[in-house]
């Protein structure tokens, strides 16, 4: 495998920094220069094949934080999301879907405690118009709430998200721009997947009995407009895991895929609700992002504290391969923490990097042979 990192915006934290950013509050950090302009971190990624341009979207105190890499030039440029910001909208996290007209349809999470949370309007969710360049808000779908990640339901035109520091599970119906709170789930799934018949499916941690305090499933019927909250709680690996959502896909085979804050890689049958444990492909731990990949295998990344990878799971042979550490020996530096993966053309993945501690997040270009 093939790694080149590649520059979106570059903070180089030396120790005066490090030491400035210690126990800084969201309005410091936002007043501070070097960090406001430049500390940035790659936390979505999505590809619009009809102008071949990756979609990025960042954390950046500076609240521009949506842009376009172009894979052939290596060139990224911001959109100019302030245009519609303002400066509680920090992240588009996990937060980018295309819909099959070509339009992005995305969302805005914060930064900011709890004693600036009254000022706050809460998250937008927001689409953008590759064609023209044009923004437009569609709504606020859970007041003073942040949005940390969105699923589209491109046949329902229906908006799904969770929401951060209070998280609660919502659905925007983006024809008549309504809202309605799902309900608190007391967890963070960082993302939420549709099933084949259109269904939502995330998890909440139950507060008694046997699976209390574990990541446990539940299933929306848009159609009947229906939550149900299942006791089927998710793969732990160790004594205080969780068995939190990192990331999950749908499969494309009736199947969902997870990967979890410890490693785990699960696959869930939505029909029977039969949770099955595929194995642990990094002994780093956490597995933060999964596509489909375009041969058929489902391909991942994750890792810890600049040991990460990218590995690829076969389903016809139930095997892993692990493709090799996310390393460019050009800038003798490897990604700290992954948090967003992409494929562009077969073969061709890039990574988004998040929470470093000593510089800006990388995008980092992965080539499988």
């Amino acid at each position: 495998m093939k790694v080149t990192a590649y520059v979106v915006r570059d903070a180089q934290l030396g120790e005066n920094a490090r030491k400035r950013m210690r126990g800084m509050l969201f309005p410091e950090m936002q007043r501070d220069q070097e960090i406001c302009d430049n500390l940035v971190s790659t936390v979505s990624l999505a590809y619009n094949p009809k102008d071949g341009l990756l979609y990025c979207g960042l954390t950046a105190l500076d609240n521009d934080i949506l842009g376009v890499f172009d894979p052939e030039t290596k060139r990224y440029r911001s959109l100019g999301f302030q245009v519609i910001g303002d400066r509680f909208d920090i992240k588009v996290h996990r937060s980018l879907q295309f819909d099959d007209d070509g339009v992005l349809y995305a969302a805005t999470a914060g930064l900011h405690d709890l004693d600036e949370r009254a000022q706050a309007a809460g998250g937008k969710v927001f689409r953008y118009f590759p064609d023209t360049g044009k923004f437009e808000v569609l709504g606020v779908p859970v007041p003073r709430e942040y949005i940390q990640t969105i699923a589209l339901d491109r046949k329902r035109k229906i908006l799904y998200g969770f929401t951060y520091p209070v998280s609660y599970a919502f659905r925007f119906d983006i024809g008549p721009r309504t809202a309605k709170n799902l309900g608190y789930i007391n967890s963070m799934p960082h993302s939420p997947v549709i099933d084949d018949e259109g269904n939502l499916w995330g998890t909440w941690t139950p507060f008694y009995g046997p699976t209390a305090n574990r990541s446990c499933l539940f299933k929306y019927n848009p159609d009947k407009d229906e939550m149900t909250w299942y006791r089927t709680a998710l793969t732990c690996l160790y004594p205080g895991d969780t068995g939190g959502i990192d990331a999950v896909i749908n499969g494309g085979d009736g199947y969902i895929y997870i990967g979890t804050t410890a490693g785990a890689f699960i696959r869930l049958d939505p029909r029977s609700v039969e949770v099955r444990y595929l194995g642990h492909p990094l002994t780093s731990g956490r597995i933060a992002a999964l596509v489909v990949g375009q041969d058929g295998r489902i391909y991942g990344c994750g890792g810890v504290d600049y040991d990460t990878y990218l590995f690829a799971y076969d389903r016809a042979t139930d095997k892993f391969d692990v493709l090799g550490p996310i390393y460019d020996p050009q800038r003798d530096t490897s990604c700290w923490h992954t948090h967003a993966l992409c494929e562009v053309h077969e073969g061709l993945f890039y990574v988004g990097e998040t929470d470093n501690p000593d510089r800006a997040g990388y995008l980092w270009e992965c080539q499988v042979k």
